[in-house]
């Protein structure tokens, strides 16, 4: 009977070990899918866009998709979905999702326990070795758990709102990128007709100084017009690359994909431009910058919490120990506390106390530019529609009209055929300018649609 016993405590501390291994094994669940499908649906609803996560290296079936899309005629809806699914930047922050997410999942486990083994042999053979065995684990870090998930929980939806603002942030940069590759090339192909124009003129006029019928002061203008005008056309010949590669990079492509074709005009323009006279309220509604930004507040105070507690008491820990002595096991309970003598965390208090004020300054700064930045391009989108409608209503119908007049003239052989020239070239210029405005028109459209969806743009792109 007592030798079953003094199994039984023998045994007690491995039975307690063993028992904590198997609650160790509990798998946990760090699947950030269904976190990144709040974060899908969510874009999904706001632009009809939908993000894929990529989690293979190489999905034939993405790439397929992507290969036969580039095939087509590139249009902005097709150049926004090949961004969101082969961006390998924007891949890369989905990642920060699974990152976050096993941040919370380690929030809220115990750190493993200690086991301490001490064996002590005896100089005589007549004294029992001394055996010494102990399992300690620091319940300080239990008791800190819901204070380490709140902190991970907060910075879960950060990342999450952090990861949403990146996909909003591609898809403007997308669709600005693409007007501005639309708009260069359109201007490219007009100036194009300028430069033919301002050769033809050159040519006309040697023919006439050879005839005597101008100077060399004429010739010589018309000759500086058409050599500054084939100087224009290589700028813009690189212009059009800059955009074209801008729209590579943020589509992800490279090698044979790159010889895309898109639509060649701008979008038309409509009559009527909505007033949005409650941008403001919107945009802070909305704002993910002020929700990251509140999600740190709250990461921080969470902090605070965790590292006051370890200064005042830095270590409790907790578990059984068991000796043997002259052949007799001796098992108990075991505890170690640290007392604060000279550390009460004063100096971590101010410097948290500074830290959330500082966020919180921040915070309203933030708060005040949104506004601005929602009042001002509300502004500036009513005043390019505006500008936009004007040249592509009246001042290009004019300059057409002009052209046409001009013709007339020429063929009463009332105007020479400079004159006619100066008119077409006049007349491509006014159009160049309408597709000028144009561009900036959608271009501050995306730029207010990404700062409505919650996004501040900052003028990175």
């Amino acid at each position: 009977m007592r030798a079953d016993i003094g199994i039984k405590k023998l045994l007690a501390p491995f039975e307690i070990l063993l028992m904590l291994f198997l609650c160790g094994c509990i798998r946990v669940n760090t699947n950030a899918q269904p976190i990144f499908e709040d974060v899908q649906q969510n874009i999904q609803m706001q632009t009809g866009y939908s993000p894929c996560w990529n989690m293979d290296s190489y999905d034939g079936v993405y790439q397929n998709w992507v290969n036969d899309a580039l095939e087509q005629e590139l249009t902005l809806d097709s150049a926004v979905s090949i961004a969101l699914l082969n961006n390998r930047e924007l891949q890369a922050t989905y990642e920060n999702l699974g990152i976050a997410k096993a941040h919370l999942v380690q929030a809220g486990l115990l750190r493993n326990p200690i086991f301490s083994l001490s064996y002590r042999f005896s100089t005589k053979s007549s004294v029992t070795d001394l055996i010494d065995i102990g399992l300690f684990q620091n319940f300080l870090e239990a008791l800190l758990i819901p204070l380490k998930k709140r902190m991970a929980a907060a910075e879960l939806e950060a990342t999450k709102a952090r990861v949403t603002a990146q996909i909003f942030d591609v898809i403007a940069q997308t669709k600005i990128a693409f007007y501005s590759y639309q708009a260069i090339e359109q201007i490219w192909d007009l100036k194009k007709e300028i430069l033919l124009g301002a050769e033809s003129s050159y040519e006309a006029g040697q023919k006439l100084f050879e005839a005597g019928n101008i100077k060399e002061l004429e010739l010589t203008e018309n000759r500086e017009f058409y050599e500054k005008t084939k100087v224009e056309l290589a700028s813009l010949e690189i212009e059009v690359l800059n955009a074209r590669e801008r729209l590579n990079v943020l589509m992800g492509l490279w090698g044979s994909q790159i010889h895309w074709r898109a639509q060649h005009c701008l979008p038309f323009i409509q009559e009527k431009e909505l007033e949005r006279e409650d941008v403001e309220n919107c945009a802070i509604a909305n704002s993910l910058d002020l929700a990251i930004a509140r999600r740190h507040l709250y990461t921080t105070a969470a902090g605070f919490g965790i590292d006051t507690t370890r200064i005042v008491c830095p270590q409790f820990e907790l578990g059984p120990s068991s000796e043997r002595e002259d052949g007799v096991w001796y098992v108990g309970p075991a505890f170690a506390l640290g007392i604060p003598f000279f550390d009460f965390g004063q100096a971590v208090s101010a410097a948290a106390q500074s830290e959330i004020l500082r966020q919180w300054n921040n915070y309203t700064a933030l708060a005040v530019e949104i506004r601005s930045e929602a009042r001002m391009k509300r502004v500036h989108v009513l005043n390019t529609h505006r500008q936009s409608l004007y040249y592509q209503k009246v001042l290009v119908p004019i300059a057409e009209q002009l052209t046409s007049l001009t013709l007339l003239q020429l063929n009463a052989m009332q105007l020479g055929v400079f004159h006619l020239l100066a008119a077409k070239i006049h007349e491509l210029e006014q159009k160049i300018q309408s597709v000028v405005f144009a561009r900036d028109y959608w271009i501050s459209c995306t730029e207010l649609e990404l700062l409505l969806n919650g996004h501040l743009i900052r003028n990175e792109i």
